[in-house]
């Protein structure tokens, strides 16, 4: 695989949906920038290929592929070979939906882009482009997945992760607004003993501010203990 420059970038393209494998490459070829360098229906196809020497510079392929035949491989299991032939191949996995832990997966273990079926066209045109640069695509709807699986997740470890009374009591003046040195008026403690606790919380909740801790809070149904006074 060489990297895509001026010229136009050659594609690979993986699905096993004849109609929409062949519309796509189409509508695809007719942009300026982009070539197809070959388009299969399956795994093993394209793999015999690139076994053969075909070059490319981004691949887009399908998440469904082969889930119609327990032989064939699936886009995951294709990607994983991918990646033995060609190491620093650019892939952009294209799907109908995923699932969040293959979803982490594919970005995080096999590294590759991906976008969304229901996404605009002009969407996957730059998607395209911007993984033969290099760029790991993440469609805004999957992104939006991953952080609402991660906030579930922190807020299920703060709960986890039972809060001390005073931890309770400062999240609870927190919550009505007080500054730090009326937190520490109220429970008796210095400022800095104050900001300390607050470090603490952030730490549990996985944020970096007071903002962020008391809409984190509020967002996850987060209960204080009420205030320790005095």
């Amino acid at each position: 695989m060489t990297t895509a420059s001026s010229s136009a970038i050659r594609l690979l393209v993986v699905d096993d949906h004849m109609l929409f494998r062949e519309s796509l490459c189409r509508m695809l070829e007719a942009e300026r920038g982009v070539t197809i360098a070959g388009d299969y229906s399956t795994a093993a196809s394209a793999l015999a290929a690139l076994r053969d020497g075909l070059a490319f510079d981004a691949a887009l392929i399908d998440y469904d592929l082969g889930m119609s035949e327990e032989s064939e491989l699936s886009g995951l299991d294709l990607v994983a070979q991918l990646r033995l032939l060609v190491p620093d191949a650019r892939v952009l996995m294209v799907t109908a939906g995923i699932d969040i832990p293959e979803l982490r997966h594919a970005i995080g273990g096999l590294r590759v882009g991906v976008f969304l079926k229901t996404e605009p066209t002009a969407e996957l045109l730059l998607a395209i482009h911007r993984t033969a640069r290099g760029e790991q695509w993440i469609s805004s709807r999957a992104s939006l997945a991953l952080l609402a699986e991660q906030a579930t997740s922190q807020a299920q470890s703060l709960e986890r992760s039972a809060l001390s009374e005073r931890e309770s009591s400062v999240l609870q003046l927190v919550l009505e607004g007080k500054s730090n040195k009326e937190i520490g008026g109220e429970i008796g403690a210095t400022e800095s003993s104050i900001k300390a606790v607050l470090q603490k919380l952030f730490e549990k909740a996985g944020v970096r501010n007071r903002s962020q801790l008391v809409r984190y809070a509020i967002e996850s149904h987060i209960e204080s203990r009420g205030p320790h006074r005095g």
